[in-house]
């Protein structure tokens, strides 16, 4: 160990008789050591860096070839770092710059269920701090969590993990029977679809159609059923389903040239080193190129963009084999799109031909039930309750003011008569 603080050469000596050349550096007072033979005329040792003078000394008048193997030894470092010393004030530069480069967000990443708006999320989160560029620690995650919970009803949760200098969010979405209010057995019947009304069967509610009306999407039909006497209403319901090709393919076809324009991308800033496109048709394709060095991600991005000239090519197809091709596309979306239970009663198809294009038109009518069960809160059912029993009070009351005395009708009537009777005779007797 000291001898690797102090540096020391690992020398080779070849020649006859070697051994007396180091019984003469031992009586020159050279400390010799890690002597070890490796042929008849040739050994090797070690000698301190400051007996190396003398020995160089004593080589010139002897008559052995020395030669020096290795240098080993802080001293023989220090000075290799200070030959190379531009280079290593640069690696201690880079260092630095990677630590701090390290202490910022360079992306982050959302994952969130269907329903909810990524893009509104991503400006919440940006605004709350959490975006590319920012200092790791001034993050609050518990202060963002219960801003964007606040802001968004769906929301269940927030979960934000910092991992290198990559963020990712989680959200995890509200059930639907966390947003919605206590259910009722009440319901209102909506129009799944247009249609035309055929018949309704309102086993409970109030009919608010009747046959021959015209109703849309999500009118009400019926108001206040019951869901355990749940009405039917058929309605005579149109599908409609059309398909367009070119007879006249025009490809593109890609020439031998093409251009490269490279985007530098740092955080969220981006800088172009732009070029004259002068293609009047060209197909495009990018390519990303980040650095990563295990969980860290270096904020500096390289986007390759190709643009390949392509020329226009037409490729004539057989019309009568691409009317079979939209014909079996057509009726299969379709099939997809009516119900198993709609009862199909007419259907009518036609072909419109273009200068190029060919289009598939098939309109189908069919007889359906378009009821859906529209479930009120507790609080709607309620009200509804309460206008049934004002309606039927009202109703009452009218009968009861046409004929306050509650008297047989037949009674007034005969009362009538006999005072026209009487006014008849009086008539009479004047005359």
């Amino acid at each position: 160990m000291i001898s690797f603080i102090r540096g020391y050469y690992v020398l080779t000596v070849e020649g006859i008789e070697t051994e007396s050349f180091l019984n003469y550096l031992i009586r020159n007072k050279i400390y010799v050591y890690n002597v070890n033979r490796i042929n008849k005329t040739k050994i090797q040792f070690s000698i301190n860096r400051e007996d190396y003078r003398r020995l160089k000394k004593i080589h010139r008048s002897s008559k052995f070839d020395i030669k020096v193997k290795n240098k080993t030894g802080i001293p023989f470092i220090a000075k290799r770092i200070y030959t190379y010393r531009g280079m290593l004030v640069c690696a201690i530069i880079s260092l630095i710059v990677l630590m701090s480069t390290s202490l910022f967000v360079t992306d982050v990443y959302i994952t969130a269920p269907e329903g909810i708006d990524k893009e509104s999320l991503k400006n919440e989160l940006y605004k709350e701090g959490v975006k590319p560029g920012v200092y790791k620690k001034s993050i609050d995650r518990k202060i963002v969590r219960d801003n964007i919970m606040g802001k968004f009803d769906d929301i269940a949760y927030v979960s934000i993990n910092v991992k290198g200098t990559n963020i990712f969010v989680n959200i995890t979405k509200k059930e639907e029977s966390q947003n919605e209010e206590d259910s009722s057995n009440y319901c209102n019947i909506i129009a799944t679809k247009d249609g035309i009304i055929e018949k309704v069967v309102a086993r409970s509610g109030e009919a608010l159609v009747e046959e021959g009306d015209i109703v849309k999407k999500g009118d009400v039909l019926i108001n206040g059923a019951n869901t355990t006497a749940i009405p039917e209403i058929w309605a005579t319901t149109f599908y409609e389903a059309k398909k367009s090709s070119n007879y006249i393919d025009v490809k593109n076809q890609r020439t031998e040239k093409s251009k490269n324009v490279y985007t530098i991308s740092f955080y969220d800033k981006k800088y172009q080193i732009k070029r004259n496109i002068k293609y009047r048709d060209y197909e495009i394709e990018n390519k990303t190129y980040e650095f990563r060095l295990g969980d860290y991600t270096f904020p500096l991005k390289i986007i390759a963009t190709t643009f390949y000239e392509v020329k226009k090519v037409e490729d004539k197809v057989d019309v009568n084999k691409l009317k079979e091709d939209l014909s079996s596309v057509v009726r299969n979306e379709l099939a997809y799109k009516i119900p198993v239970s709609a009862r199909i009663v007419d259907t009518k198809d036609k072909y419109n031909i273009s200068k190029s294009m060919v289009e598939y038109v098939v309109t189908v009518q069919t007889s359906e039930n378009i009821a859906q069960l529209d479930i009120l809160s507790k609080s709607e059912a309620e009200a509804i309750i309460k206008s049934n029993q004002e309606k039927k009070k009202q109703e009452e009351g009218e009968e009861q003011n046409s004929n306050p005395q509650k008297r047989p009708i037949n009674d007034i009537r005969n009362e009538f008569k006999e005072d026209s009777n009487k006014k008849e005779e009086k008539s009479e007797n004047n005359q």
